[in-house]
């Protein structure tokens, strides 16, 4: 009975240890999407403001070419 606990003991440590290592990949892959993530959302945010800087200006300078 001894050596069949251990065995079965021995199995359940092996599969614990599997998920553990799958589990670790995978968290190591959900932080690097998160990361390229954030990256991609702050390179957005500065297009915007630049969109909205080039824009902005565009649109004052004509004002004053318009109005002399």
């Amino acid at each position: 009975m001894n050596a069949m606990q251990n065995a079965s003991n021995d199995a359940q440590n092996k599969i614990n240890r599997q998920l553990i290592d799958y589990n670790s990949t995978q968290n190591d892959l959900i932080f690097k999407t998160r990361k390229r993530l954030f990256k991609l959302e702050h390179n957005f945010r500065l297009l915007i403001a630049g969109l909205f800087i080039t824009v902005s200006t565009t649109l004052v300078m004509g004002l004053v070419v318009i109005n002399g």
